[in-house]
């Protein structure tokens, strides 16, 4: 029989993605502030933005698990779990993205601009496109920042909850 706190994680696998995607995201936050206080240096303190990309990490990995991890057999081989799990790490990432961008819209509008001389549906189709397009484009970048390590903590989660 397997350990007690691994059977629940199993039997949550969205909530374990979600917990795995928010402890990523929070150190990853958390990183430069806790280097800077050990060696010495003015630890800054997170931004706004920041908090807004944990509990990104945290929506994203449970919301894309719950859709996902199912539905694609993850549980069913652990190559197929790490895989499911790495696809559930590559996609979260424009959900804080996407939250960082109806918090702007909340707080100054649009934050996009119309083309010079578009007429009003014109405008309205290019700002909806860039409100979808944008934060899966920053996603993307976001792979980048982090060294690929969503898609890693992803994977790890996914081969973790496939293991057998």
């Amino acid at each position: 029989m397997g350990h007690p706190l691994l059977a629940a994680a199993r039997r949550r696998p969205s909530m374990t993605f979600a917990l795995a995607g928010g402890a990523f995201a929070l150190w990853y936050v958390l990183a430069d502030p806790v280097v800077a206080l050990l060696t010495g240096g003015d630890p800054a303190v997170p931004s706004g933005p920041m908090v807004v990309l944990v509990a990104g990490g945290f929506l994203g990995g449970g919301l894309l698990a719950s859709l996902l991890w199912r539905r694609l057999g993850g549980a069913n081989s652990r190559v197929r779990g790490a895989l499911v799990g790495g696809l559930v790490g590559l996609l979260a990432l424009p959900v804080p993205m996407y939250l960082l961008e109806l918090a702007v819209v909340v707080m100054e509008g649009s934050p996009f601009e119309a083309s010079a001389g578009a007429g009003p549906v014109s405008a309205l189709v290019e700002t909806v496109i860039l409100f979808l397009v944008v934060p899966l484009l920053l996603g993307a970048l976001g792979v980048i920042a982090t060294l690929g390590g969503t898609v890693v903590v992803g994977a790890a989660t996914g081969l973790v909850l496939a293991w057998e």
